[in-house]
């Protein structure tokens, strides 16, 4: 997932050097004759393949999410509540340091918190951070 800008540059920096990789490996793969040399140049073009179309994934949700294409998350446990805090801000249009700015927090808690899932965040501060988000988070509880 990509928190900010800095990680949206990184990423798409990453998608360039995975693409330039491929079409090198494509062209040595068109010209061997050995099938397992052949095999061995499909397998990492797979998997090459594989990884480009994870880093398109998070550039597009992080685009969709920056746009406010994104209007409603579904997840399907409280576990997932720190990415729907992230991606909300995102949505909000805030940067870590905004976010941070509106709790009386340093950019750094977070980036902390957002690196950690929020995990060494108390659940007051996770209720400031929706609050300061302005976003509605339903839960059910059910009782099995």
């Amino acid at each position: 997932m990509i928190f900010n800008e800095r990680q949206h540059g990184i990423t798409q920096s990453q998608l360039r050097k995975f693409e330039v990789v491929v079409a090198d490996i494509a062209a040595n793969a068109a010209s061997a004759t050995d099938l397992n040399q052949q095999m061995r140049y499909q397998a990492h073009l797979d998997a090459m393949n594989s990884q480009i179309e994870s880093l398109q994934q998070e550039l597009q949700e992080y685009q969709k999410l920056k746009a406010g294409k994104i209007t409603k998350l579904k997840f399907d446990s409280l576990t997932q509540l720190p990415e729907a805090l992230i991606k909300a801000r995102i949505v909000r249009g805030l940067t870590q340091e905004q976010l941070g700015e509106i709790l009386g927090l340093k950019a750094q808690q977070i980036q902390r918190y957002e690196a950690t899932m929020y995990a060494g965040a108390s659940l007051t501060k996770i209720i400031a951070v929706q609050k300061a988000l302005n976003i509605e988070i339903k839960e059910e509880v059910v009782f099995n």
